[in-house]
């Protein structure tokens, strides 16, 4: 954190300022059943709900996807995580799945809230020889990211990692200046080959009108959300190879029934190949 970051300058100004608007960490913690949430964060969530009914299964189908894909990559046997906009922990997180997988596992939870990152910072223990680490920077912001003590101390950019977005890439704006396209490839670049990239990102392509309406109250509250289409989300994996199922809707891996046919997001995973088309 910047030794000028308001929350160090005035912390219980800072503080009450963010407990004052709602947060999109809080507001997932909140539907999928967690307890580190505000009234603004609540009254949020229903709003949003209001205007896409199947928010919480989304919700939660985006969770398991997100964990499935964890856990699957895990057993494929990469060993370190970095968690860009990780939220707020409820179990099982990401972090958990890896772990209890592989013990010396070794991973870096990246938050822009500065409440997140404390919550986090406070929860998120790992037994030795397990190392997590969590930091508050903002995903925007590659280079400091890349050269921060928390990912330079934990992470072997010479060995396999799981790069996980998840519902992240949709709070972004895809700029001249910053295309989304140029930002994913810098974290891309770095990663090894071997290394796999988890994305889960909001579309209005299979929903529609209900999914524009959640995104413009999501917008309004202070949490932005721009919608993409699923070739436009298929650009970010560019140069690296699209495991089965592909770029799908969450459910396509749901493991429990019925599963509504109503899907807010595609969600992808991918592996960096060698130049000789193999991803380990």
């Amino acid at each position: 954190m910047r030794p000028d970051h308001p929350m160090l300058l005035h912390p219980s100004a800072a503080i009450a300022e963010l407990q004052a608007r709602p947060s999109s960490a809080r507001m997932q913690n909140y539907l999928l059943g967690g307890r580190d949430h505000y009234i603004v964060d609540r009254d949020g969530a229903r709003r949003a709900a209001d205007r896409m009914p199947f928010l919480e299964s989304a919700v939660r189908h985006e969770r398991m996807y997100v964990l499935l894909m964890v856990q699957a990559l895990a057993i494929a046997g990469i060993r370190q995580l970095v968690d860009f906009g990780c939220g707020l922990p409820h179990g099982p997180t990401p972090v958990d799945v890896l772990t209890r997988i592989h013990p010396d596992a070794r991973a870096v939870c990246i938050d822009n809230d500065v409440l997140v990152h404390t919550h986090a910072d406070a929860m998120m223990t790992a037994k030795a020889p397990a190392v997590v680490e969590s930091l508050c920077a903002d995903v925007r912001d590659p280079e400091s990211i890349l050269a921060s003590r928390e990912v330079l101390e934990t992470i072997n950019w010479r060995e396999p990692v799981i790069l996980l977005l998840g519902s992240v890439l949709h709070h972004i704006e895809d700029t001249a200046a910053q295309p989304l396209t140029v930002l994913v490839d810098q974290y891309k670049h770095v990663a090894a080959t071997g290394s796999a990239l988890v994305i889960t990102h909001a579309t209005a392509d299979v929903s529609g009108k209900p999914v524009r309406r959640f995104a413009k109250t999501m917008t309004a509250a202070g949490c932005p959300v721009h919608l993409r289409t699923k070739e436009q989300i298929a650009r970010l994996f560019d140069g690296w190879q699209l495991t089965s199922p592909g770029l799908t809707a969450p459910q396509t891996l749901a493991l429990e029934y019925p599963v509504l046919p109503q899907a807010a997001s595609y969600a992808g995973t991918a592996r960096k190949e060698s130049a000789h088309g193999r991803a380990v």
